[in-house]
């Protein structure tokens, strides 16, 4: 990264913005578990509804988390960057070691999830 300007540091927040909603977190390790899937096979396997997922979906897209690629009438969606499966395995490795931190923080606030499970 180049220096770190108070604006980098914005956009850096802004990434970790982007993998901080469980229905994205949840889309990427379902894309990690499965390769490419279209956006039908993501409600299914997401459980939620294809305009929820879509919007999601435009977030991982817009900030190079995701990427897609028409084939015939569908749009398969993939991990855009190799790297990405690495950070949440170490994002989850140190969540398992802070939970408890984590889910007492007073500072962190969570988003109302649907939930079709």
């Amino acid at each position: 990264m180049a220096e770190k300007t108070t604006e980098t540091y914005a956009l850096w927040a802004d990434f970790w913005q982007a993998l901080s909603h469980p229905i994205r977190l949840r889309v990427l390790e379902t894309l990690r578990q499965h390769g490419e899937l279209n956006v039908g096979q993501l409600v299914d396997r997401v459980g939620i509804g294809q305009g929820h997922l879509s919007n999601h979906l435009a977030c991982l897209k817009n900030c190079g988390l995701v990427t897609t690629e028409a084939q015939g009438r569908y749009v398969y969606y993939r991990m855009a960057d190799d790297r990405v499966p690495a950070l949440l395995d170490l994002g989850e490795a140190i969540f398992s070691d802070h939970w408890a931190g984590v889910a007492t923080c007073a500072v962190v606030s969570r988003p109302a999830v649907p939930n079709r499970e």
